[in-house]
């Protein structure tokens, strides 16, 4: 019963926060009830006994009902007001058609691990959680996670984890990461997917190791997303200082943003290693950027900042963009700025409508 009203209540909408339980008055009781009632309802469909729970837990916050450490920490420590995956990556677009919402929390060693939505955008899956104890976390900390993907049954191997971390307050850490699954070659990725997620490690900062085991399964669908995502095949190459050649393959647009996929043609026997970056503007005369996400010594991948320059107009329908390109430093050294790159290429346009 404790373990459903906890469950019901990481499910809610709400943040009980913005309430003091001793200054409730009739009035403020009444709206937390139907604020929950509300949250509890948009999640799914409830029954008989759904309902009763859900008014045992409207009576367990209103009346202080005691849960022991855990149980209070569950409900007090849960961070229920997380950013959606659009929002804290900046998206203006809504992802509502396309995300799959779980609102689950796992409990285990102390440390509270809640599952809010997944993104399968064709070979990348996009995750948010919450991790969040009774530790509090300095200035500079955050949490971290190992993770083992399982897809139909099958565990799957999956590089980079890009994306971001926020803290929410000083226990809880929101986390977007992007999980590239362009590896599996052999996994048809269409249709309704049966996905395990299995978190086996928490960390502060990747020190003061967690162990446990915080488990989700679920199932998610990108076939909409790569409906509604737009492809422009692209046909351009330019050279690099180093000798070797980047080849741009194809576009893609969607509603979590727009990336440029490309080859490279290795004619390099010099050390060290390039990053490039694609800079212009679309026919509307607003400021565009491709930065590097990914590369290896085969292929690249360039995304969209819209963190930098702001989200892409959905009135735009050519961007005209020029190909520039930095060495990297040693190991130790500082990135290199913006205006550190230097032009490797002529102009080219991309007709993405």
């Amino acid at each position: 019963m404790k373990n459903k009203i906890y469950s019901l209540l990481n499910e809610a909408n709400i943040d009980l926060d913005e309430y003091k339980k001793e200054d409730f008055n009739d009035i403020e009781k009444e709206s937390l009830k139907k604020n929950i009632r509300k949250s509890i309802k948009k999640s799914r469909k409830q029954n008989v006994g759904r309902k009763v729970i859900a008014a045992a837990a409207i009576i367990a916050v209103l009346t202080g009902m005691s849960f022991g450490n855990t149980g209070a920490y569950a409900i007090s420590k849960i961070n229920l007001f997380s950013e959606s995956i659009s929002s804290f990556l900046g998206i203006e677009r809504n992802l509502e058609d396309y995300n799959t919402v779980i609102n689950k929390s796992v409990i285990d060693n102390g440390v509270t691990v809640k599952l809010n939505e997944v993104v399968l955008d064709e070979n990348e899956l996009l995750i948010s959680t919450d991790i969040s104890s009774d530790r509090f976390l300095k200035e500079y900390e955050s949490w971290g996670s190992e993770m083992t993907l399982y897809i139909n049954n099958k565990k799957v191997k999956f590089t980079g984890e890009g994306g971001g971390r926020k803290r929410i307050d000083d226990y809880t850490t929101q986390q977007v990461a992007r999980y590239d699954l362009a590896s599996i070659k052999d996994m048809d990725l269409s249709g309704d997917l049966n996905v395990k997620i299995v978190y086996s490690k928490m960390m502060v900062n990747y020190n003061d190791d967690i162990n446990g085991t915080w488990k989700f399964e679920f199932k998610t669908n990108g076939d909409r997303l790569k409906i509604d995502t737009k492809t422009v095949n692209l046909d351009y190459e330019f050279n690099i200082e180093n000798g070797n050649k980047y080849i741009l393959e194809k576009y893609t647009g969607n509603a979590l943003g727009h990336k440029i996929y490309g080859k490279i043609i290795n004619n390099s026997t010099e050390r060290g290693t390039y990053a490039i970056l694609l800079k212009g503007h679309d026919d509307l005369g607003n400021k565009v950027i491709f930065d590097l996400i990914k590369g290896t010594k085969d292929g690249f991948l360039l995304k969209y900042e819209n963190v930098l320059v702001g989200n892409m107009s959905e009135k735009a329908s050519k961007l005209i963009l020029t190909p520039y390109a930095v060495k990297m430093p040693e190991e130790g050294g500082e990135e290199p700025k913006f205006d550190e790159y230097k032009k490797v290429g002529d102009e080219f346009t991309i007709n993405i409508k």
